[in-house]
């Protein structure tokens, strides 16, 4: 096992709020709930984020009213373009459906007449490059439906695919990066955005927060994945199926669980050998199934499938629960053994202590008994 340090960052989100309160973004002047009874608004006079606080600011929890105009504007546009591309039928062109990926995260691209890029030539689809491997895809592989937040801030390499029903809950306000050669599977949730955890927080500045998530190189993780805010996920690392990622993961890992943990380290290659079909032709041939269970209705049956599925399970992590239940028997009947003796042992010790005193009484008295004789004669 590598080490791992990947705990849950420091949070600067207090601090950083404590210098820049909702004054300070220069969106406040046009809200209307703002009052000047509203402490949170008065407390400082600080500028709004300079470019060096830009700077400073990478990867920590940043404050912003979604409600606000501009910003729910860009998150409508947002969600018009995701209808549009869910709407798209499965047998279009794939290039079509790479203009509507396009005019999710890149709506401001330059476009001609048509509405498609200005530039010629630079769509590159997965399905080209599979025919041509000399070619690389300049459109990620995303099925539909796919819901997305903003946009404007969503980085997903051309390489990677992400399966149906993903949701990301970006943000404009931190980075949601994904990288090359990605696998995500089906249900997935990568959330950005947050709340206040108080309730007089969520009650009067009714802000969101947004922090960043990065996903690196070869990643692949399974379906029912929940990521939280502020995680990176390192290369070539592997998260199970319903796994909630709430910390770092660091590279060439395997994640699994809810809370997320660490089961082991990865190596560049221990995949069992499989075998290799190469056309549909090929795949119509092979024989590959799981026989049918049969249960005939008796308990002798359920209790041998029960003990077969124990067996399967300690033939996948190399120890059953079934191992584990007898050792426990085992160490239980030899804790019993253990007092049985020492029981046995106990009562023959007082028999036999029982026995000397009455011995030693009986010659003590048969003692007294001579001399009171001997002292008459």
């Amino acid at each position: 096992m590598i080490p791992y340090s990947g705990h849950i960052e420091e949070k600067t989100s207090l601090r950083w709020r404590q210098h820049f309160r909702y004054t300070s973004n220069p969106y406040a002047a046009s809200r209307s709930d703002i009052s000047p009874n509203n402490t949170d608004a008065a407390m400082s006079d600080q500028p709004f984020p300079t470019a060096a606080f830009k700077q400073q600011s990478h990867g920590i929890e940043v404050s912003f009213p979604a409600g606000q105009g501009d910003f729910r504007s860009v998150r409508n546009s947002c969600a018009a373009a995701c209808r549009a591309f869910n709407s798209t039928p499965e047998d279009a062109d794939v290039k079509v459906r790479g203009e509507k990926w396009l005019d999710i995260v890149k709506p401001n691209r330059p476009k001609k007449a048509d509405g498609t890029s200005a530039e010629e030539g630079t769509m590159v689809t997965h399905d080209q490059a599979i025919t041509n491997p000399t070619l690389k895809a300049t459109i990620p592989f995303v099925k539909p439906p796919l819901w997305v937040d903003y946009g404007t801030r969503l980085k997903v390499a051309s390489t990677t695919f992400i399966n149906r029903n993903c949701v990301i809950l970006d943000t404009p306000v931190a980075d949601l990066i994904i990288g090359e050669r990605c696998n995500i599977g089906t249900n997935c949730t990568i959330v950005c955005v947050g709340h206040p955890v108080s309730l007089e927080g969520r009650r009067t500045t009714k802000l969101s927060t947004g922090a960043p998530v990065t996903i690196g190189n070869d990643v692949w993780i399974g379906a029912n994945v929940t990521i939280l805010p502020g995680v990176s996920i390192g290369n070539g690392a592997v998260i199970g199926a319903g796994t909630v990622v709430n910390c770092n993961i660091p590279p060439m890992t395997l994640a699994v669980g809810s809370p997320v943990r660490l089961v082991k380290a990865l190596a560049l290659n221990e995949d069992k050998p499989a075998v290799l079909i190469k056309t549909l032709d090929e795949s119509k041939e092979l024989t590959n199934s799981l026989p049918m269970e049969h249960w005939d209705g008796t308990d002798a049956a359920f209790r041998a499938a029960q003990a077969a599925q124990l067996a399967q399970k300690s033939n996948r992590r190399g120890g059953s629960e079934h191992q584990r239940v007898e050792e426990q028997q085992r160490e239980r009947l030899r804790k019993s053994e253990i007092v049985v003796i020492t029981a046995v042992t106990t009562v023959v010790l007082a028999l036999l202590m029982l026995f000397s005193l009455f011995f030693f009484a009986g010659l003590y008295l048969g003692e007294s008994r001579g001399c009171l004789r001997s002292s008459d004669l």
